[in-house]
């Protein structure tokens, strides 16, 4: 469960969120694409600059992110609470695409039953 709580995972489920691409992310903050493909795939870590072109097209607060980027020192329990947001926040985003994929396949099935009759 570590995973979710990256900085990448936590960019790229705010974009999606937003319903922003990666190209439109780009011409909001002037980051290209393939950048913050790579932030999102935790194979770059953005520096400050790039994290405050990035923050206001994501509606996030700047010391949010430079939190979760570690760049600047918190209380303890601010960061566990960011943490577990972020982790709750994951995890429902995680049994939405569940429900999500369970109504699509509920859905074929009954295109498959209105086929048959």
């Amino acid at each position: 469960m570590n995973e979710t709580l990256n900085l990448g995972t936590v960019v790229r489920r705010q974009r999606n969120r937003l319903g922003l691409s990666l190209v439109e992310l780009s011409a909001k903050s002037g980051v290209s694409p393939s950048h913050l493909g790579r932030i999102e795939n935790a194979q770059r870590y953005p520096s400050i600059n790039i994290l405050r072109k990035i923050a206001k097209p994501l509606e996030l607060d700047e010391e949010e992110l430079f939190n979760l980027a570690g760049y600047l020192p918190i209380e303890q329990t601010k960061k566990i609470d960011d943490l577990q947001k972020h982790k709750s926040l994951a995890e429902l985003d995680i049994l939405v695409d569940r429900v999500t994929a369970d109504i699509n396949h509920i859905k074929s099935i009954i295109r498959k039953l209105h086929m048959k009759s």
